[in-house]
């Protein structure tokens, strides 16, 4: 009973929250004027939420406190997912705790500057810093950004260069991805791609993983000329690497089929490891897709937790890395003896009242870096299964 009413409460309070957090504005936004606190009392029976009045610091003493640093004209929509996500997981964890959120509207090194005022005023020590590589350069040269751990749910140790041990990456590795990929090839490839930052990211790395890249053909975000390119007589039977967006790859997946041009197996990165994908494609589109994640399972009630709250821990990578990131922020690092970094809880208690224990994130970080995963699935006519490498 005390979970629902938990969850109930969090539930409108966020979503009265939400928007005032993550609006998109024409202006740099300024430093949140108020914070939440989710507050227990001793008998632990009720909960609620208290307002915390403008410019007071709240100290860390019993309080999970954490901020959320991003650029809203850039990573909104992801933002606002992320705030849901964190928000799950700490009232998962039964704890009194503080989220904040600063916008720095764009990458602008002078409104990152502002809003890294702001947080050190505010004595966050844990953050959670949304930005691309352009942001985090300014991170990176900023002499007096050690005042907290920064975790960055998008970037990828390998992809920046940085002498600073508080910055955590947990971006996921495409290239590790389509490593996987290259032992399923037939080794007669083509591939498709969307020119955009991650399209042209993704051809590039193809290119230097694939020994035989083989055809490479642009998908036009607009105005496509499907027939065209599926009467293309040279990608008959090769095995076909998708990297383009869902909707992309659903329509490429019902022309290869209608256009019978039967490749051997059709491969993607986590870059179409959604649901949508099997709702906009028929079953026989599927039948030798194969698709990378480096998601994996997390405790089911923190799962349907997320979801309440609109996170998506399940098929959303920066969800997933932002619950890495906040688990590793909060916990693992105060726990350096333990073997491993991941939150653990009590499960249940067995007959001789000896604890149980079970991880709820499995993901660890090693080296200021996410560990994460590559696991290999296919489709069936509800969703995806999961398939053992060779």
């Amino acid at each position: 009973m005390k979970n629902i009413i938990l969850i109930l409460v969090a539930f409108f309070v966020f979503i009265g929250c939400a928007p005032k957090e993550v609006v998109i504005d024409k202006k740099p936004v300024q430093t949140k004027k108020e914070e939440f606190v989710l507050i227990q009392n001793e008998s632990n029976q009720n909960s609620m939420y208290q307002r915390v009045k403008e410019n007071t610091i709240i100290e860390d003493n019993g309080i999970n406190k954490i901020a959320i640093l991003y650029p809203s004209r850039i990573v909104g929509k992801y933002a606002k997912s992320t705030i849901s996500t964190i928000s799950a997981f700490l009232i998962y964890n039964d704890k009194p705790f503080v989220i904040e959120t600063f916008d720095t509207y764009d990458e602008n090194p002078e409104n990152i500057l502002e809003q890294l005022n702001f947080l050190k005023e505010g004595g966050f020590s844990k953050v959670i810093a949304m930005f691309t590589s352009n942001g985090f350069n300014t991170l990176n040269l900023d002499s007096d950004s050690s005042f907290a751990n920064f975790y960055f749910p998008l970037i990828n140790k390998s992809e920046v260069k940085t002498q600073k041990s508080n910055f955590i990456f947990g971006g996921i590795s495409y290239e590790e991805q389509l490593q996987v990929l290259e032992t399923l090839s037939s080794n007669r490839n083509t591939m498709f791609y969307v020119k955009s930052y991650l399209g042209n990211k993704l051809k590039e790395s193809y290119e230097q993983i694939f020994s035989n890249p083989g055809i490479i053909k642009e998908i036009e975000r607009a105005n496509n000329r499907y027939k065209y390119i599926m009467e293309d007589e040279r990608i008959v039977g090769n095995t076909i690497i998708v990297n383009t967006p869902i909707v992309k790859t659903s329509i490429i997946l019902s022309q290869l089929t209608a256009f019978e041009v039967n490749p051997i197996k059709v491969l993607s990165t986590q870059l179409n490891y959604n649901p949508l994908l099997i709702k906009l494609t028929q079953e026989r589109d599927r039948e030798n897709f194969f698709v990378v994640s480096s998601i994996e399972n997390v405790d089911s009630f923190l799962e349907e937790y997320t979801k309440l709250l609109g996170g998506d821990v399940t098929y959303n990578w920066v969800d997933y890395s932002s619950l890495v990131g906040a688990n590793y922020l909060l916990y693992s690092q105060n726990k350096q003896e333990e073997k491993s970094n991941s939150f653990i809880i009590m499960e249940e208690k067995n007959e001789n009242d000896k604890e149980l224990k079970k991880e709820i994130i499995k993901t660890k970080v090693i080296e200021n870096q996410a560990d994460y995963k590559s696991t290999l699935y296919g489709t069936t006519p509800y969703g995806f299964s999961k398939m053992e490498l060779n």
